[in-house]
């Protein structure tokens, strides 16, 4: 098996942990894929989501990164270029990580958030990965972002998922 995702990325409940990701979040959601790979670990399989982002969202991206900086929010250079030594998975630094979860994210001044992926082993057929997004806003500003992002939040987090090479983990 190639270790692609063998099935849509489908919404799922989010896990009770991830209330402790942003006491007093203002939104979360989850989506889950069902791999063929028994041994992936958490920051294989956040590797394979989050590495290599397709062309578009690489330019959603960058047009997010221009819309932001007049109102001096965080870009991805900026959050990349802190010098507090953090590791990174694509563009988002690690807050903590273990063989079954990997936490991603950081706080601006409008919004904080978080992107949790978690594998669950399944011995039927390989791994359960879920990816979640908790966040919590600030102000207005956050509210008003977190407003205009959503539909493309959710069109790039299942898009992500649905074509991770989680193969190259086994």
């Amino acid at each position: 098996m190639s270790g692609a995702a063998t099935v849509a990325a489908i919404p799922v409940a989010p896990s009770i942990d991830c209330r402790s990701l942003l006491p007093g979040h203002d939104f979360v959601d989850a989506f889950r894929v069902q791999t063929g790979i028994p041994e992936l670990d958490a920051r294989q399989a956040a590797d394979a989501i989050l590495s290599n982002p397709a062309g578009w969202i690489k330019q959603l991206m960058a047009a997010r990164d221009r819309l932001v900086r007049p109102f001096q929010l965080k870009t991805a250079a900026m959050v990349r270029d802190d010098p507090s030594g953090s590791q990174y998975v694509g563009a988002f630094p690690i807050v903590s990580q273990s063989q079954q979860q990997v936490v991603l994210g950081f706080d601006d001044k409008h919004l904080d958030f978080r992107v949790s992926v978690t594998v669950t082993p399944d011995s039927i057929s390989g791994a359960q990965v879920t990816l979640t997004t908790v966040v919590k806003t600030h102000n207005l500003l956050g509210r008003t972002y977190l407003t205009a992002i959503m539909p493309f939040h959710r069109i790039i987090a299942r898009h992500l998922l649905e074509n991770a090479s989680f193969g190259r983990a086994a």
